[in-house]
């Protein structure tokens, strides 16, 4: 089992970290941007918030999942997205504001949909009668702690530094959280070993298949409702990238229940599998697109 310091100090100090890097990386530019187009907001907010937990249920009603393995894929769905997203929707040259600004809004409304949409999750999976609960109001506090304040903390931050401190600063913060967060998944993941699925398990085909749906979803969805290709691109990844740190730390640190804990594991190592597939399709397109418009 992984030491209590790990899960409970650590792994929520880092995610304090990334979440703050995520507000560096926010500017008024960006709200402004992203509050001319309040359709593409609350087109990518409802498919994060209300359509991503339905097809989680849709994954476990289908799967032959255990109760934890279950609770754990549902957890995913309840998180929202985090610096990877946004580094993600930079690489497929998506909308980065409004990656950022689905971000932010995922964070605000997270610490207070969370506790209260896992806990009635963990009764319709009957592991509340088990004695397993959430409250609401200590993981409230605990999630505004690292997910919310951190991003208000990061762009104040950015207001009272200068720009040539900022450029500068910028970069290695984003390196150092990311490596930080980095190391703490594989050591939870060496921890955890033998505990962990096997990569040919049915945990490792829900949580790519909640991957790749999502991923799907946010694209189709976005697509049809005539959305900038950037903005597709964005929303495509909010809602197919989610933040695993939190999930690993509300299974982990709040619900002291690592079996729930191994699925979002799992998770935020093999999200990455389909997302970099589709990031260099996106690449590969735009390039062919850019040697046929310079040979028409």
């Amino acid at each position: 089992m992984a030491p209590d310091w790990l899960s409970q100090v650590l792994l929520p100090w880092v995610l304090a970290g990334v979440m703050m890097t995520m507000g560096l990386n926010l500017t008024k530019i960006d709200i402004v941007q992203t509050c001319r187009h309040p359709r593409r907001l609350v087109i990518g907010t409802s498919l994060q918030i209300l359509a991503l937990p339905l097809l989680a249920w849709g994954l476990v009603a289908l799967l032959p999942l255990s109760p934890p393995a279950a609770a754990g894929l549902l957890l995913v769905s309840l998180v929202p997205g985090g610096a990877t997203s946004n580094m993600f929707s930079y690489l497929v040259q998506g909308d980065l504001a409004l990656s950022v600004s689905l971000t932010a809004i995922a964070a605000v409304l997270a610490p207070f949909t969370l506790p209260l949409v896992m806990g009635w999750h963990l009764e319709f999976l009957t592991l509340s009668s088990a004695g397993l609960s959430l409250p609401y109001w200590p993981t409230v506090g605990k999630l505004l702690l690292v997910t919310l304040a951190p991003v208000l903390a990061g762009m104040l931050l950015r207001q009272l530094l200068g720009t040539s401190i900022l450029i500068w600063i910028l970069p290695k913060i984003k390196v150092l959280t990311g490596m930080a967060m980095i190391g703490v998944v594989i050591t939870l993941w060496l921890s955890h070993a033998q505990r962990l699925p096997s990569l040919l398990s049915i945990e490792t085909l829900a949580v790519l298949l909640l991957c790749v749906l999502s991923m799907t979803l946010g694209h189709q969805a976005a697509r049809r409702l005539r959305l900038p290709d950037a903005s597709v691109r964005a929303i495509t990844v909010e809602v197919g990238v989610q933040n695993a740190g939190v999930a690993m730390m509300v299974a982990f640190a709040l619900l002291q229940q690592p079996n729930i804990g191994l699925v979002p594991l799992l998770y935020g190592l093999l999200m990455n599998v389909p997302v970099f597939i589709w990031m260099f399709t996106c690449q590969w397109r735009d390039s062919q697109r850019t040697v046929a418009r310079r040979y028409s």
